[in-house]
């Protein structure tokens, strides 16, 4: 019986790395949170004086401005019992669990019930990521049989990955991929034991990643997977076809997450762009040995390139020791490794077969960064690197070792020689950058030469464990120069125009906050918004307001025009009842134009010297009632009739409606929660009720407890018919997809289950 693999011993060597790591944290009451960052550049923390700390990494606003912001509002709803399906404070309401880098629905949000504040868990979250990538690394590497110091060098090579790394302070992408070699361990112990543990192990690990929050990433991990399954299929003298229905039941149990993000997708600007989106040029090779060769965030003095989009780094040493095995002592358990590094590496890089890809127009995959497919390779080459390390320890041909070496001062020469060509200042920041690199690259040079040469145990030991600490300390130093610990008692600090924020009823809407950063925080609800993903009609109603012309919507942003064309009329139609102005921006271009408004219109209700508030007279009511529908022939037609008509008196819809003419009305909001709406009505004859919130598939509404019929109402918001007299109208959101999605995972929980008891059943028979 083989015998089972333990890992206890080397445990300590990967939890002293992270420990050393993440030590701001556990003993410097920092947090990974770029705050500093967050107070000297992010409204409104940044226009009140005496908060700011020096800044160590720019590149990650989104962090601030996006992901923290979506996953507070998603936990703050779950704590009161509600699935945070909608996001009401964003483009005047957006799909929140659908807009998949909520994660939502992410396993490891339970450790936000925990009795901790909501940003020391999300501290927590972040570090988590690259313990939990070095101890499945480890094992599965193991599993391949490999030694325990060839096993830590390729921990310590995927732990601290670029990829990795660099989206670390994300807390999505990361764990979108971290579960991929525990996948790949459970389809081989499967394969070896039978057990069905292991199977079902494989399907979590599926739900894992794909409600981690990053669906471009999960379709690398579910790729890979599939790859490394139909490969042991392949070569296995005893095929476990089971191990197929393990991972189609991961699949299905994806689905609550996939489907509504799939149909939000679908509604989105993005199902209709397809291009070349980030694809890593070849003279970028250099950054896979010296990752800062062209400069780095964190020092100022990056000038080319997408340094986390792009940054295929796993380690020098890592990546030498893949080329030996690769190169020189190829075995039959690291082919698959090698071509997943080789595909990886052609659909990153600016290739023929990413032209194709980019052709073929496949959802997301045609969409996205092309370049994240670059963690493959960072995997494959922290997997190769323990069969190079192995090799090279046992490794006795002269040939062989001359042409390794030959090699490596071949590369060190290259490395050089590409940092000389470069411009003066260029060429000090790469050759700085790439001595560290080719230290590593002449030190595995040095150490080959050594262990072919010596014959004693204890000192072929100590070279290897002193390889093996110098591998963890080049991926440490690299992990640490650019994630960023900063003071967390600055992370969402309260100001004080936040105090006002606080009391406010949170339907009325907003102009002059900026986005996610305070007005989702903040749940004050606003008319623009930055996401990869929303409604494109909304996004066409607001272009059309900004240019009077109904053109294309932006990639990822919606903005609200001061000057543009009908601005006036779209600021009071969505009922924007506030105006954040922020003092220093005075009279300047940026600036809410208020001397175009007639005078009177704004009044001052808050002044702080560093904001001041305004309250629009002229707003609509968020819900309000008119007795004429126009139907529009087309869209064009739609939106013309809309700027220029009185939409307090008439709305826009895009199908016959009876209404009673002349009747008058009025309505007020009594319940507003992201998922639900509750509205009074009092009107002399039919009406429409319209609520300025975006039209979306899973709205329904019943009147008076009766279901009735959403109408889509001018462009993109949402109509209903009351009848005459009181009426109660309530809105709630039921979003067909998820509890599809739902059923499906039940199917594929139901056949797992059903797997187990058939087989137990034959066991017994």
């Amino acid at each position: 019986m083989e015998k089972r693999i333990n890992f206890k011993q080397h445990f300590l060597a990967i939890f002293f790395v992270w420990i050393i790591f993440s030590s701001p944290f556990f003993f410097q009451g920092k947090t990974p949170f770029p705050s500093n960052y967050q107070v000297n550049f992010f409204s409104p923390w940044s226009s009140y004086p005496g908060m700011a700390g020096p800044v160590k990494n720019n590149a990650q606003p989104d962090i601030i401005g996006q992901i923290v912001p979506w996953r507070h509002f998603a936990i703050e709803e779950l704590k009161k019992g509600s699935i945070p399906f909608w996001n009401p404070y964003s483009f005047s309401g957006n799909p929140h669990l659908a807009n998949y880098q909520s994660a939502s629905l992410f396993p490891l949000n339970l450790l936000f019930f925990l009795p901790f504040d909501f940003i020391d868990v999300w501290g927590f979250l972040v570090i988590l990521q690259p313990l939990i990538a070095g101890l499945s690394m480890y094992v599965f590497v193991r599993n391949l049989k490999r030694s325990p110091n060839a096993s830590l060098i390729s921990s310590f090579a995927f732990m601290f990955c670029g990829f990795i790394v660099t989206w670390m302070g994300y807390a999505t992408l990361g764990y979108a991929i971290i579960p991929l070699p525990f996948a790949l361990y459970c389809i081989d112990t499967f394969n070896k034991t039978k057990k069905e543990k292991y199977g079902i192990f494989l399907s979590l690990t599926f739900l894992f990643s794909f409600f981690a929050g990053h669906f471009q990433t999960s379709i690398y991990f579910a790729l890979a997977v599939f790859l490394y399954a139909i490969y042991a299929l392949v070569i296995s003298k005893k095929r476990q076809f089971k191990v197929l229905l393990y991972l189609c039941a991961g699949i299905l149990m994806t689905m609550p997450q996939v489907l509504p993000s799939i149909e939000f997708y679908l509604h989105s600007v993005r199902s209709e762009l397809f291009q070349k989106m980030e694809a890593i040029p070849w003279k970028y090779w250099t950054t896979l040995f010296a990752p800062d060769f062209y400069g780095n965030a964190v020092t100022r003095n990056d000038w080319f390139g997408h340094y986390a989009e792009w940054n295929g780094y796993s380690g020098t040493i890592a990546l030498v020791l893949a080329l030996f095995a690769v190169f020189v002592k190829r075995v039959k358990e690291s082919y698959f490794f090698i071509f997943l590094a080789l595909l990886s590496l052609l659909l990153a890089f600016d290739t023929p077969l990413l032209n194709l890809l980019v052709y073929l127009k496949i959802p997301v995959l045609s969409t996205s960064s092309a370049s994240r497919i670059i963690v493959l390779f960072s995997f494959s080459i922290a997997v190769l690197s323990a069969f190079g390390f192995d090799a090279l320890m046992e490794n006795k041909k002269k040939k062989n070792l001359f042409i390794f070496c030959c090699s490596i001062v071949a590369i060190s020469s290259l490395l050089i020689a590409s940092a000389f060509i470069l411009e003066p200042d260029k060429k000090l920041i790469a050759i700085k950058n790439s001595i560290l690199p080719i230290v590593s690259l002449l030190g595995v040079v040095g150490f080959s030469l050594i262990t072919h040469f010596l014959t004693r145990k204890k000192l072929l030991a100590l070279l290897a464990i002193l390889l093996v600490s110098f591998a963890g300390f080049e991926m440490l130093r690299f992990a640490v120069k650019w994630q960023s610990f900063d003071p967390r008692n600055l992370a969402y600090a309260p100001v004080a125009v936040s105090e006002f924020y606080a009391k406010q009823n949170r339907f009325d809407r907003v102009v002059g906050m900026s986005g996610g950063e305070d007005s989702l925080y903040y749940r004050m609800p606003i008319i623009i918004g930055y996401d990869p993903l929303y409604i494109a009609r909304y996004g066409e109603f607001m272009k059309f307001a900004a240019s009077g012309q109904k053109i294309s919507p932006e990639r990822s942003v919606v903005t609200y025009a001061y000057k543009g064309e009908y601005a006036k009329e779209v600021l009071n139609f969505l009922g924007a009842k506030y105006i954040v102005h922020k003092v220093s921006d005075g009279t300047f271009p940026w600036a809410f134009p208020f001397a175009d408004y007639p005078v009177g219109q704004f009044e001052k209700i808050y002044d702080d010297n560093s904001y001041q508030i305004f309250i629009n007279k002229s707003s609509y009511p968020r819900s309000y009632l008119v007795n004429k529908a126009v139907v529009a022939r087309d869209d064009k037609e739609l939106l013309d009739g809309m700027f220029s008509s009185d939409l307090k008196k008439v709305a826009y819809v895009e199908k016959e409606t009876s209404l009673s003419s002349g009747s008058v009305g009025s309505s007020r909001i009594q319940i507003y929660e992201p998922n639900y709406v509750k509205i009074s009505s009092s009107a002399s004859g039919s009406m429409l009720l319209v609520l300025t919130d975006n039209f979306y598939p899973g709205w329904n509404v019943k009147v008076n407890n009766n279901p009735a019929e959403i109408l889509r109402t001018d462009y993109s918001f949402r109509g209903v018919v009351v009848p005459e007299g009181e009426s109660t109208v309530e809105f709630y959101y039921r979003p067909n997809s998820f509890f599809l999605g739902v059923y499906i995972l039940l199917v594929g929980v139901l056949a797992i289950i059903t797997g187990l008891v058939v087989n137990k059943l034959l066991i017994t028979k």
